[in-house]
């Protein structure tokens, strides 16, 4: 068997988005036991960088031998079409996050998925860099001390002249908060859970009815609190920091979110971990039960939250 049958194969719908060309396609490419098998993009070819078959459809990505994964960077309106039709061919999906808009049709992705047999992971790096997983293992083992309160944000701008971003369009699934917000809670919910007992948020909306900035609080039991900001119009910035009983604060930075490139790669490491997982040698981590706890927490907070 050759190096190349040991490896698993990679094909990319929408293979000209910018998470996959900046980050995801190489990753792929840097992988150990991955590679790029087949890339589409609706818009044109892709560059020429890497190694690939480019064909003329994401259906035709979807039934190339060589792909074992579809990865879907498409807006987030498309996710389960996609998600789906990958199922029916008997491929494993790894779908940016989020996962869907909704929980209902990520609920549907995840069965769908299952009936097939099929791996439906999240596309969300973060916990495969160092510095987080390192974090967080030491808040929830004890290690830190008593963990009573995390402090997040993940702001960027979006500015004028990019309305045409799809996450500015409501119909697609925009608003910061589906964007971003699972790097913004997901430290709490992976100590505390997804149901916190109380939130206090609001948000600052776009005329087309996309949530341009969402910050808030949320307490869990025993006034466990986290404070979060994300936004499309405020000024770059990612932060994440854990403070215990005695006071003392834990933090990863910079870029804890999407990995210090001269630190880590989170996206090689999720890559190659999904790898893993389809050839069977590891599990993956983060089951679709998961990214739909998120998605039933970021719409809890739409609901909750004051304008």
């Amino acid at each position: 068997m050759s190096e190349l049958d040991a490896s698993t194969g990679f094909g990319v719908i929408g293979g000209r988005s910018f998470i996959g060309t900046a980050a995801v396609i190489p990753a792929i490419d840097a992988a150990d036991g991955a590679h790029l098998a087949a890339i589409a993009a609706r818009s044109g070819p892709v560059a020429d960088t890497w190694a690939h078959a480019e064909v003329d459809s994401y259906q035709a990505v979807i039934d190339h031998p060589d792909v074992d994964v579809v990865y879907i960077p498409l807006p987030n309106d498309q996710h389960r079409e996609w998600t789906e039709a990958a199922a029916a061919a008997g491929k494993h999906v790894l779908c940016e996050k989020p996962l869907a808009p909704t929980p209902a049709e990520a609920e549907a992705m995840a069965s769908a998925c299952a009936d097939a047999g099929v791996i439906l992971a999240e596309a969300w790096m973060t916990p495969f860099g160092d510095r987080w997983s390192a974090l967080m293992g030491r808040a929830a083992s004890g290690d830190l001390g008593d963990v009573r309160s995390i402090d997040t944000a993940f702001t960027f701008t979006i500015g004028p002249g990019n309305e045409a971003n799809y996450r500015w369009d409501p119909a697609q699934g925009g608003g910061a908060l589906l964007d971003v917000g699972i790097y913004a809670l997901g430290p709490a919910v992976h100590l505390w859970g997804a149901a916190p007992e109380r939130i206090d948020a609001t948000r600052h909306m776009s005329d087309r009815g996309i949530d341009l900035t969402t910050e808030g609080t949320l307490e869990w039991s025993d006034g466990r609190r986290a404070s979060f900001e994300v936004s499309f119009e405020r000024p770059e910035n990612q932060s994440l920091a854990v403070e215990v009983a005695n006071g003392e604060r834990f933090d990863v930075s910079p870029q804890p979110h999407t990995g210090d490139p001269t630190v880590e790669n989170p996206y090689r490491a999720m890559v190659e971990a999904m790898a893993g997982s389809v050839r069977g040698d590891t599990a993956w981590p983060r089951p679709p039960g998961d990214a739909i706890a998120m998605l039933t927490l970021l719409e809890r907070l739409a609901a909750e939250a004051t304008a």
